[in-house]
């Protein structure tokens, strides 16, 4: 039988292409465009291929003056490091050739050729070994860095990723027109810096070492096109653009006008919050209260208050934090603790017990509860039903079975927390979808003539905003300027007080979301680099997050 039944089947064609070319021809031909011709390839110890090249130039152009000479001074060797082939190194020893210089102007008497665009002048690696080595640096650690390049083949340290990263320029990118700025967290709640986000490009322009005035004031006056700006509600930012004396439009970011009117939603349902609870709990069955434990460590500190003692006096003499001590100052009275729901585990035991003996899995009637409008999470129900698993065979210990006779039985609705409150009504006044529950809730809770007002205050904000009509804002806070609810007025204050940029935000369609999503980047970028990264390496990973090199 023939060896190669189908051999007739093969075209002259592929059988050209199915002839392997030599190794200097193929390799030749892959470095040609950067003047280099292939003299000899070795693989060595089947462990890294050794290309040795020179320029097929006749001549050499001197770097300095530009003149051409065909004179050569001397000769020497390079080693470059190129990418790998199937993951096993390539070094290239490239013969350099030295020429005279004949221009009597020049400096130089000598120069080393540099041919194509592959090899560079002092460089240990050819153009497209670098460019995958910054690209790696830029997308995550140079340790991470470091460890992936030598998998493929490029053995490198960690600091040289770094070097090749500070090695690029930033682009000063003065022509920007439209920015939007936003501040970010070197370590939160210490200090804060800022990101310049160029609205027309979507890219990151710059970043700052701080929110101040005079920074963002010094870069906008080296950026004279600016036009508009985008940002939060931060006064730093609207006085450095007040003292650029510029005609520069502001635009109050949306989002976070309706987080400033959640916020103000949360703080009245938090003043108001005793004629909720005696609405869930009446009088008649609420429990004895019980004496708060914080009560005599706030009596103690307002009385060192009223003896003259600072912060720090009062901390120190009372052992307690002085954030603590600084909140207790700050109020005349003592506030209730916020109360949590709690969960009606009572109305799923029997059906649990009842499954868990018959050989159902936990999870599996957690799940089969939670379809019949069980709110609770799953670990918590496993602490509580852990008595079905400890040889009890599914029954409740004697004890606790006398303390659930004993307990009184009560029906009404869980008491829930101030900001899941807040959170619901949020849902309602921005018309997304809610459970029966939940529209129970804003329900009763609109017998409140307080609530009422800010929930029609708030939805009729949030109409105004999203809308595109500025004379409603005008009607908003004509409406609601001088509401009995204090926080309420307070919000419109400020909104008077940045009345231009928030009117700017309903005209125009310029937002600020895209920068929000880069301080999201950026924060990743900090925890890749485990908080380490100094501010010029921040600034250009994110300024190069997107960079592809060609």
């Amino acid at each position: 039988m023939c060896k190669a039944p189908n051999e007739s089947k093969i075209t002259t064609f592929l059988r050209q292409c199915l002839t392997p070319p030599s190794a200097k021809a193929d390799l030749s031909a892959l470095y040609s465009p950067s003047d280099l011709s292939v003299e000899q390839v070795e693989y060595e110890d089947m462990r890294t291929y050794h290309v040795y090249a020179r320029c097929n130039l006749l001549h050499g152009v001197c770097p300095y003056c530009g003149g051409v000479s065909h004179r050569v001074h001397s000769r020497y060797q390079r080693t470059i490091t190129d990418l790998s082939i199937l993951g096993h190194p390539v070094v290239i020893t490239f013969e350099a050739r030295k020429f005279f210089c004949h221009n009597p102007s020049c400096r130089r008497k000598t120069f080393a050729e540099q041919p194509g665009d592959e090899v560079f002048r002092y460089r240990r690696r050819t153009r497209r070994c670098e460019m995958a080595v910054t690209q790696h640096g830029l997308k995550c650690s140079s340790e991470s860095a470091r460890k992936l390049l030598s998998a493929i083949g490029v053995s490198i340290s960690g600091d040289t990723v770094l070097r090749d990263i500070h090695r690029i320029s930033v682009p000063e990118r003065r022509e920007v027109k439209e920015i939007g700025v936003d501040d970010w967290a070197f370590r939160k709640g210490v200090t804060y810096g800022s990101i310049i986000v160029s609205l027309e490009t979507g890219s990151v322009i710059d970043l700052l070492g701080d929110r101040d005035v005079s920074s963002f004031q010094t870069w906008l006056d080296g950026h004279s096109q600016v036009a508009i700006v985008s940002r939060d509600r931060s006064t730093d930012y609207t006085a450095a653009i007040a003292a650029t004396g510029r005609n520069i439009t502001e635009v109050a970011d949306r989002f976070h006008l309706n987080m400033n009117m959640s916020a103000c939603v949360t703080k009245v349902i938090s003043s108001h919050y005793d004629e909720y609870r005696s609405t869930v709990c009446p009088a008649e069955v609420q429990e004895t209260p019980k004496v708060d434990s914080r009560q005599i460590m706030f009596n103690e500190v307002k009385e060192l208050q009223a003896e003259g003692l600072n912060i720090a006096q009062i901390s120190q003499k009372l052992d307690i934090a002085r954030q603590t001590v600084r909140k207790y100052m700050g109020w005349d009275t003592l506030p209730k603790r916020a109360s949590k729901e709690r969960l009606p585990y009572f109305l799923y035991d029997t059906y649990v017990e009842e499954e868990y003996r018959h050989g159902k899995d936990l999870r599996k009637i957690f799940l089969e509860i939670k379809e019949k409008g069980f709110r609770g999470s799953l670990t918590p129900f496993y602490d509580h039903y852990s008595y079905l698993s400890d040889g009890h065979h599914g029954y409740r210990p004697k004890h606790e079975v006398e303390k659930m006779k004993k307990a009184p039985i009560t029906d009404r609705e869980p008491l829930l927390p101030i900001r899941q409150i807040a959170h619901i009504v949020d849902k309602s006044i921005r018309k997304k979808k809610m459970v029966k529950d939940e529209v129970t809730l804003v329900e009763k809770m609109m017998s409140f003539g307080w609530f009422r007002d800010i929930y029609n205050a708030a939805s009729s904000f949030y109409a105004t905003i999203m809308g595109d009509d500025i004379n409603d804002l005008d009607t908003w806070l004509e409406n609601y300027g001088k509401s009995p609810i204090q926080e309420l007025r307070s919000f419109a204050y400020g909104i008077r007080m940045d009345l231009k940029a928030v009117q700017n935000a309903i005209a125009l369609e310029t937002s600020n979301g895209i920068v929000e999503g880069f301080v999201n980047k950026l924060k990743e970028v900090k925890r890749v680099m485990y908080g380490r990264a100094s501010l010029n390496l921040l600034k250009r990973k994110m300024v190069f997050s997107d960079l592809c090199f060609n």
